[in-house]
């Protein structure tokens, strides 16, 4: 509850987690919603337009981001579980909506817009208690996010490095390792993950050794697709190590 009334937080829930993580979806409502926040879930849209801007397809872009700006149009907050989306919106928002109809709507609704454990530690200053994982775990720092991502609670810096650490580091249990070169890239990056397979595999061969020299067992991440694709090699190749959305380690699977 923030400026004496409670707030609605649209939640924005972005196609790999749509698809392949629904429950993380859910847990962050619940998580929310204990927190005294009246949650908005649109099902009517999972994709911010990224993937069709990365490709040039510049008008499906622009549509599904007049649809987001649409939506969430009543909302306080933007929430989402995808830091690279908030991210993308930022960088490129400006170039689908600059000098248009939507120009005053679009820097509205980017002002608004954040991704998760940036809302937690800044706006809700939320502190996990009574949350255990008794794990080693390491957080990457994705590319995109650490150049691109801001938001209105630290205008002046760009990235999300403090953010998931503070908020993981209230977990009893944990173990935080820093594993060398975490902001390099993993190797999916989209379509570049099927266009260049052997320059990918060996980025994301050398994103796991180094996870793994730094002794942990669960890598995290604030973007899903990149632990998605992690997971993905890790299966094929039976590496001993796994990958984990951030709010599947602050919400406790029975709850």
């Amino acid at each position: 509850m923030m400026n004496g009334k409670i707030d609605t937080v649209g939640i924005f829930v972005p196609c790999c987690i749509d698809q392949f993580d629904p429950q993380a979806a859910w847990k962050t409502i619940h998580l929310l919603e204990g927190l005294k926040l009246r949650c908005f879930y649109p099902t009517s849209i999972t994709c911010c337009g990224k993937e069709f801007y990365n490709q040039g397809d510049y008008a499906n872009a622009k549509t599904l981001g007049e649809k987001m700006i649409e939506l969430y149009g009543d909302c306080s907050y933007v929430v989402s579980l995808s830091s690279g989306c908030i991210a993308y919106m930022q960088r490129c928002f400006s170039k689908l909506f600059y000098n248009s109809t939507m120009h005053n709507s679009y820097r509205q609704f980017l002002d608004k817009c954040y991704d998760l454990s940036d809302f937690l530690v800044n706006v809700m200053h939320y502190e996990p208690s009574g949350v255990k994982f008794p794990h080693s775990v390491t957080i990457m720092d994705h590319c995109a996010t650490s150049k691109d991502y801001s938001s209105a609670a630290h205008p002046e810096r760009k990235g999300l490095r403090d953010e998931p650490r503070k908020l993981l580091s209230s977990v009893d249990g944990i173990a935080l390792k820093e594993m060398p070169q975490n902001d390099v890239c993993c190797g999916f990056g989209g379509m570049f993950a099927n266009q260049f397979t052997s320059i990918s595999d060996n980025l994301t061969q050398r994103k796991l050794d180094n996870a793994l020299a730094a002794g942990a067992e669960y890598i995290t991440c604030t973007e899903p697709s990149c632990l998605m694709h992690l997971q993905s090699y890790i299966n094929k190749t039976g590496i001993n190590i796994k990958c984990i959305n951030l709010i599947n380690i602050l919400v406790a699977e029975n709850e």
